[in-house]
């Protein structure tokens, strides 16, 4: 169960952070890297600079985020650390907002970085938390099967919905506070993970312990 409520939270952080990045940081996405490459394309296509640098942008700072990220691997702590890393860069994020609304580009960099060392911890956990196209479409398949593992997809497609609606509704009547939302969600993740881990580390106590 911690597991599923860190991926759901996660999941809505990303939907904050990818709303944020298209409304208000220049138009491309965060956390999702095909649809900035189709963008990207298109603006090589009529060789417009201006649409150009936000995708490429985004799609470097993910890149960045899943290498750095990557790194995990060799730290003893294969999910917690690096969600906590995730959480230093957009509480960053959200004090470079208040300072600095102007500097769509850096913060998208930086969102970028995040969602792509997001995508890297979700990846150890056996689930997408950024970009959902593979989710639904196991959702959908595991739905015609009848195997019931597609409320796990479905479950991180509604966290995604959930945050992207609270992401936007913040931009329309509370701009400064929506990179600090996404702070919370992340926050939440890490209290989350870091208790279930430490259940698992203690074991079982009272008459069931061995």
């Amino acid at each position: 169960m911690n597991r599923a409520i860190v991926l759901a939270l996660l999941a809505a952080c990303a939907g904050v952070v990818d709303v944020w990045a298209v409304v208000a940081l220049g138009g491309a996405f965060a956390g999702v890297v095909t649809g900035n490459l189709v963008t990207a394309g298109h603006a090589v296509a009529v060789a417009d600079p201006v649409e150009l640098l936000p995708p490429a942008v985004a799609v470097a700072g993910f890149v960045a985020g899943v290498g750095l990220w990557s790194l995990h691997r060799r730290w003893r702590d294969a999910v917690s650390a690096p969600l906590l890393a995730e959480l230093v860069v957009l509480v960053a994020l959200a004090v470079a907002w208040l300072l600095a609304p102007a500097a769509t580009l850096p913060l998208l960099a930086g969102a970028a970085v995040a969602m792509g060392g997001q995508s890297s911890v979700a990846r150890l956990l056996g689930e997408s938390t950024t970009y959902m196209t593979g989710t639904l479409t196991g959702a959908v398949a595991d739905l015609v099967t009848g195997d019931g593992r597609r409320w796990s997809a479905l479950r991180q497609l509604g966290a995604l919905v959930l945050g992207a609606v609270a992401g936007g509704l913040l931009l329309e009547h509370l701009r400064p506070a929506v990179p600090a939302v996404a702070v919370l969600l992340a926050g939440a993740a890490v209290v989350v993970h870091a208790v279930g881990a430490r259940r698992v580390q203690d074991g079982p106590v009272g008459p069931d312990a061995p």
